[in-house]
């Protein structure tokens, strides 16, 4: 159990294990065969090799543009095993914001599909690499995955430091460009400490990944902490509640870290009990709000702790995690720092504020990223005195609790008084039958601004805005309930799965226009 603490760099955690627990499965995908931690090193030491002999090696940069499935986690652990840098990019995003990455980066080999091949070789920004390799077949100008790790094995992953950066991964902010966030070797190992100690993972852990492993959660807070604990990942492809459940079942899987609207599709189910979830005993959570009806709802039907998580691309994963005690007497909050990290809110003027007060959240620790790839300005923006400003709104309070209200942008300003709309999403998800929801600003005349909400309802469920309207002046101040409630079919969202608040607003204000034309 103590194998991680000897671990510098992460292309040691395939070779470390290869060793202590060579037969053990460390991969299982979706519709196919156990992969064992001694072949899962051996395709990681040829594929370094390969992209070794092709000068790929130390500070490269390595593309991989795939869904969850084996090859991601040979190409991202074979790309830094031959000390390159491993750059994971989001597999739903349009081909001129991969090719946007692919040249920011400068990436000089790409590990796809031929899909995306297709459809990236004519890019222009795409032309800076030089080597595609397919994991689904061949293509002219490029070369098959399996024959790149057909060849003799690195006897060992090349040397590195524990500072030097091991991946890349592109922030999916909502506005501007992305930016490339440098994650060292000892970022990472951090994480995975940091999983260890709050989440409980161990070395007999089965964890089921259906979060995208371009995503930070899913790539560090599950894969790369499983596989550093010496347990096993089982890969789903893409997400499909009742395939989640058959897999969950199935491989008696341990640990899951999904969405809140996933856990509360599930509780919701007719033929859940055809599923034996017996074996789960961590169900982590974050991104949006748990309501304590689901909390309680996930507690009957699953023997598993609980826990809200908070963290960012820039924290190399978890920030925050709430115990699971307090999963539901403390279902507003996200948590405390996790051990070893410092959480502060400051006012807009730099002051620490004092317990309870809102103001924005700043970490600091050993996961905050080394910073942006390639652009000094932002990095000094965000880090420039060490501490990671994260853009969101908190309060902690006197226990040290941290509790996310808004974004900073996305703040509401109603004639002076704050409004936060993850206070109000909170009151929302709480309404029966709530699938989703999001809180947002629109122009009023008098007050500048006001609170608006698109809501999403649970399948076969039928949402009144006016008694929804009525729920939310129950258990809000007047200034904070929402003075319009739209049901939609679905939120908009970027390639990362964030709401696109201004989206919103604008699809508000193009409704408004209609209903005066």
């Amino acid at each position: 159990m103590g194998g991680i603490l000897a671990l510098r760099t992460v292309s040691e955690i395939p070779f470390h294990h290869a060793a202590a627990r060579g037969g053990k499965a460390a991969l299982i995908a979706d519709r196919g065969e156990p992969i064992s931690y001694a072949e899962l090193d051996a395709r990681v030491r040829r594929f370094a090799a390969f992209l070794g002999a092709r000068g790929r090696g130390a500070g490269e940069r390595v593309g991989i543009l795939l869904p969850n499935l084996p090859e991601f986690v040979v190409a991202y652990f074979g790309a830094i095993a031959a000390g390159a840098v491993a750059v994971p990019v989001n597999y739903r995003l349009a081909a001129s914001e991969v090719g946007y990455i692919l040249s920011d980066c400068s990436a000089g080999a790409v590990v796809t599909t031929t899909e995306k091949y297709g459809k990236l070789s004519g890019e222009s920004q795409c032309g800076g690499v030089s080597d595609w390799l397919l994991v689904d077949g061949d293509a002219p100008g490029a070369l098959s995955f399996d024959r790149a790790i057909s060849g003799e094995p690195l006897a060992a992953p090349a040397p590195c430091s524990p500072d030097d950066v091991a991946s890349l991964l592109y922030t999916s902010g909502t506005t501007g460009f992305p930016k490339g966030a440098m994650i060292t070797h000892a970022n990472i190992l951090f994480n995975v400490a940091s999983c260890r100690a709050t989440l409980g993972y161990r070395e007999d852990d089965v964890g089921l990944i259906t979060l995208p492993l371009f995503h930070v959660t899913g790539l560090h807070s599950q894969l790369v902490a499983l596989l550093a604990c010496g347990g096993t990942v089982v890969l789903q492809r893409e997400y499909e509640t009742r395939r989640m459940l058959e897999l969950i079942a199935r491989h008696r899987a341990t640990a899951l870290f999904l969405v809140p609207a996933i856990y509360k599709l599930l509780t919701i189910r007719p033929d859940l009990h055809e599923f034996d979830l017996s074996a789960v005993r961590i169900a982590a959570y974050g991104g949006a709000p748990m309501d304590p009806e689901t909390i309680r709802a996930l507690n009957r039907v699953l023997p598993a702790e609980l826990h809200n998580c908070y963290g960012l691309t820039e924290c190399s994963s978890l920030g925050t995690v709430l115990p699971s005690a307090l999963a539901l007497s403390r279902a507003g909050s996200v948590g405390f720092p996790v051990p070893g990290m410092e959480a502060q809110v400051r006012s807009p003027g730099g002051e620490v504020l004092p317990a309870d007060r809102a103001g924005e959240l700043f970490l600091r620790g050993p996961n905050i990223v080394k910073g942006y790839f390639g652009d000094p300005a932002k990095t000094q923006a965000a880090l420039g005195d060490g501490w990671l400003r994260t853009g969101d709104i908190a309060r902690i309070d006197a226990e040290g609790l941290v509790y996310i209200l808004d974004r900073a942008k996305d703040m509401i300003n109603r004639g002076g008084e704050k409004v936060y709309g993850l206070e109000v999403e909170n009151v929302l998800y709480a309404f029966p039958g709530m699938a989703e929801a999001a809180v947002f600003g629109i122009p009023h005349p008098i007050f500048g601004e006001v609170p608006a909400a698109a809501v999403v309802p649970m399948p076969g469920a039928a949402l009144d805005p006016e008694k929804i309207r009525e729920h939310c002046r129950s258990r809000l101040a007047d200034y904070k309930v929402p003075v319009e409630v739209r049901i939609v079919g679905q939120l908009p969202r970027n390639p990362g799965g964030k709401v696109l608040k201004q989206e919103l607003k604008g699809i508000w204000a193009k409704g408004l226009r209609e209903e005066r034309s």
